[in-house]
């Protein structure tokens, strides 16, 4: 039985979670090629929390939903139960791994599976089956996914992520030239993801080079770990918060905003950072890791992926200037019901503006300033708690078969 390491899963304070795994290749990789006649293909993409969500055809019949994550080797189907039902066969089972003395848990490798996407196919690809979807993402997405992909498109295509645009554009490697208006960052593909070291300004007197994972598969702006450098210190002014769930239970740390953080020839000035209590060594043995960089930083650009040369491409778009903001209300949902319309309060952050005006876990939103709860999603609910510091919000939820009406004003605490 082949061990490998399940990274913990961060649900930051900001409005998402992300994800980190890390596999081993078990099988030889066909990969993915250009249909016939294709050299540039477009793929159109949905963003929830930050997240890149692209439509993938398995098997040339079934229609599922993948998260694009430079942060996952083997592409990976988070329920068996879906893989089961679809018939698929297991060459081996496998061990997953997480922080600190949790049960492991179980995953299958399975082979030959068919992926193919607007314009590209592949064959042969290898994929990690968990045995129990753990990571529950339409939860915390409030959309069905299926699983994630990374490496199997990133060391194939020079891959271009269009996040105001929501279009993935994919290229032959040898062929592509880059325009001059972008910065160029050099990259170590270090286990199939990528790494660059780039410039924090802590505050206003230290700066540092650091080592960061470059992951699109998380939904925070920046993460580092305090145990990596003497200098990666918590700011005075933070709040102490759940970062979400792993293996070993519960994730805590705290979010703060550091001075400044220098991506290409542009500085982003308040970066929203957390700070996990766990340490992200155990994550990236080796790589010299100080933290990880994700949606949230790199929707403010357009970015290009070039593993072959071990580049990437960074244009600041339209977003550059909006400032970084965070759930200023102290509320985590979840989404549930059979068609994921029904929205739980899942967490009140103690002393936040919600917690002070009398909602508690479990509460069952049916109104957000004067919007039913069912023409919203979690993203829109998300955006409406970020708004401004001041932002007057009226809710209305359900508890106990009463209808509970509350005011608060968003409060920036950090």
């Amino acid at each position: 039985m082949i061990k490998i390491i399940l990274r913990f899963l961060i649900i930051t304070g900001v409005c998402g979670f992300f994800l980190l795994i890390s596999q081993i290749s078990t099988a030889q990789n066909l990969g993915f090629y250009f249909e016939k006649g294709k050299k540039k293909v477009t793929i159109p993409f949905e963003t929830h929390n930050n997240l890149i969500v692209i439509p993938v055809i398995l098997n040339e019949k079934h229609r599922l939903k993948f998260i694009l994550d430079t942060g996952v080797r083997n592409t990976i189907f988070i329920d068996k139960s879906l893989t089961d039902t679809l018939g698929f066969e297991y060459e081996r089972e496998i061990k997953l791994y997480g922080t600190g003395d949790a049960i492991p848990l179980n995953a299958f490798v399975t082979g030959h599976v068919s992926l193919s996407m607007p314009g590209i196919k592949s064959e042969g690809i290898s994929t990690v089956v968990l045995e129990k979807d753990i990571l529950q993402l339409e939860h915390h997405l409030g959309i069905k996914i299926h699983g994630l992909i990374g490496y199997d498109i990133f060391s194939r295509f020079v891959v271009k992520i269009d996040y105001v645009h929501e279009k993935i554009i994919l290229c032959e490697p040898l062929q592509y030239k880059v325009k001059s208006k972008y910065d160029a960052i050099d990259l170590e593909i270090i286990e199939s993801k990528p790494f660059a070291n780039l410039k924090l300004h802590l505050n206003k007197d230290d700066e540092l080079i650091s080592r960061l994972l470059i992951d699109t598969g998380a939904s925070h702006a920046l993460v580092l770990d305090i145990n990596s450098n003497s200098k990666i210190n918590i700011p005075e002014k933070y709040i102490e918060a759940s970062l979400g769930r792993g293996l070993a239970g519960e994730i805590k740390g705290y979010l703060a905003r550091i001075d400044g953080f220098t991506f290409g020839k542009e500085r982003l000035n308040d970066v929203i950072t957390s700070f996990p209590k766990e340490t992200l060594n155990g994550q990236a043995i080796g790589t010299g890791r100080n933290g990880t960089i994700g949606g949230e930083l790199l929707k403010k650009f357009t970015v290009i992926f070039n593993f072959y040369d071990s580049k990437m491409y960074v244009k600041p778009n339209r977003t550059f200037r909006f400032p970084f903001e965070y759930n200023m209300s102290g509320l985590e949902f979840t989404a549930e019901g059979k068609k994921l319309n029904q929205y739980l309060i899942n967490n009140v952050r103690k002393d936040s503006p919600a917690f002070n005006a009398g909602f508690k876990r479990g509460d069952i939103l049916v109104a957000l300033n004067d919007i039913s709860s069912k023409k919203l999603d979690l993203s829109k609910i998300y955006t409406k708690l970020n708004l401004k510091e001041g932002k007057k919000i009226n809710m209305t939820v359900y508890r106990d078969g009463k209808y509970l009406s509350r005011t608060f004003h968003l409060k920036r605490e950090i």
